[in-house]
């Protein structure tokens, strides 16, 4: 009785493991994701089986993978919040364009320190809305709202102000 239980049990919670499929999200663009059934399992072998998944897909249809992005959720795993993945990709021709765009950095290249012993003055409603604005411009790269390139590009054209 006790291993018909148990094996209960791993049946039940293995069925409680999801993958979503490959989803169409836009022209040559997916995503597939994955979630485990427990917390007791690692989120990069879901993000591995997820990208291997996408590159059978793309495979098959004789293009090749363009990672876009990839999520993980966050510890700590416990009440439904279980171990998850996802993976947004595109499935590209030799040659494509998309395939040799530049490479965008996960962290930013640069950190700003903010002490308190540091005291800013600012001249004039000019330097304050400056200010303001490239704190604001920091904030989205920090949230991977915008890329560092778009930051770089945004930050240039308040300073040329």
């Amino acid at each position: 009785m006790r291993d018909f239980l148990l094996i209960f049990a791993v049946v039940i919670l293995s069925g409680c493991a999801s993958n979503s499929g490959i989803i169409s999200i836009g022209k040559d663009t997916y995503m597939v994701s994955r979630q485990a059934a427990t917390g007791f399992s690692g989120s990069g072998t879901l993000k591995a089986d997820a990208i291997e998944e996408a590159a059978e897909f793309c495979m098959e249809r004789d293009k090749l993978l363009q990672i876009i992005s990839t999520w993980e959720a966050e510890p700590p795993f416990i009440m439904a919040n279980f171990p998850k993945a996802e993976v947004q990709f595109m499935c590209l021709d030799e040659g494509d364009r998309e395939l040799v765009r530049p490479s965008l950095d996960q962290q930013a290249n640069s950190i700003l320190e903010v002490r308190k012993d540091i005291t800013v003055n600012v001249k004039d409603d000019v330097t304050q809305d400056m200010y303001s604005e490239l704190l604001k411009l920091k904030d989205l790269l920090d949230k991977k709202i915008i890329t560092q390139e778009e930051f770089n590009l945004q930050k240039a054209k308040l300073l040329a102000k």
